[in-house]
C-alpha cells in the first residue's frame, strides 16, 4: 500500500507496529499482539493470531484482511533480528528509489505474472515476490523492457546487483537479485527453475504477438468432463487421485507437506516398479488432492531380484543359499521372486496402513490426518464422475495442459 505498487482486489495491508531495539523479544511479542488486537476491537473487526517467523495478529475489517506485525525499527541489515524487520527497510528503499511512473510500471509487470502464474514467492507459486518486480522495475525501467531482457538476455544464475555490492558469486539460484539492503539476501531465492523459465517463454510470447491485451486477462478454462476422460483414454495411462483432508493452518505449512507426501509416494511406487510418467497436487476446501499417473498399474506376479556378483565369493555363494533357484545373469546372481504388490491400488493402501507408514516420508499434519479421518483413492474417471467440482475439473485440465496459462 504505502509503496502504490497494489493490484486491485489483490492487496494485502500490512500495519507494521515498530519498536525500539531496547525491547527484548518477549515484550514486542507481548506488547505487539496485545495492540494489534486493541486495534482490530477498536475497529470491530475480529482477530485471529497466526505464525512466522514469530507470531502477529490478523484482523478481518469491513471485508479487508489486514495483519497487525510488530517488529524492529532497524537502520540496517546489520540491525537484523527476524526476518520481517527487513520489510521497513525495503518499503524506505522502494519509496525513495521508485517513481510514481515506474510503480505503474510495476503494476503492469504484477498483472502480467498474475495472469501467466508466475507471480507469488509463496510455497504454491513459488514465483516473483512484490518487492522482486519492484527490484527488475527499477533495474530494466519499464515493464516491457523487464520482458525483452527475460525473453532475449536471461538465462540461469542471471545477476542483478543494483547496489554493486558484489555478492551475487555466493548465490547459484536460477536467478540472482541482491536485496539493496542487505548485501547477503537474495531476493530471488524463491523464485523455482520451473516458475523462472514459464516467464521466460511467456515473455516471448507477449513480444511476438500482435493481441497484447490478452495477456492482462484472465484465462478462462472451458471443458467438460467428457473431453478430460478422453484426453486420459488416449494417453491409455493409469490415473489415480488421493484425496486427504487438510487442516485450517497457513498454506506455507500445508503446501510442503502435501508436495513431500506426493514426493514420498512416488518413491515408494517407483522402488515398487510403478512407473509414473507425472505427478501433481493442489488443495480446496480443506482438502489435499494429489495426481499420480502411472504409465501401468498392473504387474506381473514375479520379478527378477538381483544379487551379489559371482566375483564376492561369500555373499553370493549366501544368496544362492537362500535362494537356491538362483541363477547367473553375467556377472551376478539373480532369483525369480514372487512379488509384494502387483497393482497400484494394492500398494498405496497396504504403505497407507499406520503400521506400514514408515516406509513413506509424510508431513506431520498429513500423517496425522491419514490416520484420524483416513483418504480416498480413486481413478481419474470415478473421481470425475463422482467426486469433482468446478475447481476439481479445472486443476485437472491444468494438469493435462500445464503450458495453458503462459500459451495464449
Amino acid at each position: 500500500m504505502a509503496k502504490k505498487t497494489s493490484l486491485i482486489n489483490k492487496a494485502d495491508i500490512d500495519m507494521f507496529m515498530t519498536f525500539d531495539l531496547s525491547f527484548n523479544e518477549e515484550e514486542l511479542k507481548k506488547y505487539g499482539l496485545e495492540f494489534g488486537k486493541h486495534c482490530i476491537e477498536t475497529l470491530n473487526g475480529k482477530s485471529e493470531l497466526r505464525f512466522a517467523s514469530h507470531p502477529y495478529i490478523t484482523g478481518f475489517i469491513d471485508g479487508y484482511e489486514i495483519d497487525f506485525v510488530p517488529c524492529y525499527r532497524i537502520k540496517d541489515s546489520s540491525e537484523l533480528k527476524s526476518a520481517v524487520d527487513r520489510t521497513i527497510l525495503h518499503t524506505d528503499y522502494i519509496q525513495s528509489h521508485l517513481t510514481d511512473e515506474q510503480a505503474d510500471e510495476v503494476l503492469l509487470l504484477k498483472k502480467f505474472m498474475s495472469c501467466v502464474n508466475t507471480y507469488g514467492a509463496n510455497y504454491k507459486v513459488s514465483g516473483f515476490s512484490g518487492y522482486l518486480c519492484e527490484l527488475l522495475i527499477l533495474e530494466y525501467k519499464t515493464f516491457e523492457n523487464v520482458l525483452y531482457n527475460a525473453a532475449n538476455n536471461w538465462h540461469n544464475m542471471t545477476r542483478i546487483d543494483l547496489e554493486e555490492y558484489g555478492t551475487s558469486g555466493n548465490f547459484k539460484d536460477p536467478l540472482i537479485v541482491i536485496d539493496p539492503v542487505d548485501k547477503n539476501r537474495n531476493v530471488a531465492a524463491a523464485l523455482s527453475i520451473q516458475k523462472f523459465n514459464e516467464f521466460i517463454i511467456a515473455a516471448r510470447n507477449f513480444l511476438e504477438d500482435k493481441d497484447k491485451l490478452k495477456f492482462f486477462q484472465k484465462h478462462e478454462i472451458n471443458t467438460t468432463t467428457c473431453e478430460l476422460k478422453e484426453v486420459f483414454k488416449k494417453r491409455k495411462t493409469k490415473c489415480y487421485i488421493l484425496s486427504i483432508s487438510v487442516p485450517d493452518l497457513p498454506t506455507d505449512v500445508i503446501y510442503p507437506q502435501v508436495n513431500k507426501t506426493m514426493n514420498s509416494l512416488k518413491r515408494v511406487s517407483e522402488m515398487y516398479d510403478f512407473s509414473l510418467l507425472n505427478t501433481s497436487y493442489y488443495l480446496h476446501d480443506n482438502k489435499a488432492y494429489i495426481i499420480l499417473e502411472y504409465e501401468y498399474d498392473i504387474l506381473p506376479d514375479v520379478k527378477i531380484h538381483n544379487g551379489p556378483r559371482i566375483a564376492d565369493k561369500i555373499n553370493s555363494q549366501n544368496f544362492k543359499n537362500k535362494y537356491p533357484d538362483a541363477f547367473i545373469m553375467n556377472d551376478k546372481y539373480v532369483n525369480i521372486s514372487p512379488r509384494k504388490y502387483k497393482t497400484v491400488n494394492e500398494m498405496i493402501n497396504e504403505v497407507l496402513k499406520p503400521e506400514n507408514m514408515s516406509i513413506l516420508k509424510l508431513g506431520k499434519n498429513i500423517k496425522e490426518e491419514i490416520i484420524n479421518t483416513g483418504y480416498n483413492l480413486s481413478g481419474v474417471d470415478e473421481f470425475i464422475d463422482n467426486d469433482a467440482k468446478c475447481e476439481d475439473i479445472d486443476e485437472i485440465f491444468l494438469y493435462l495442459h500445464p503450458n495453458y496459462n503462459i500459451e495464449r
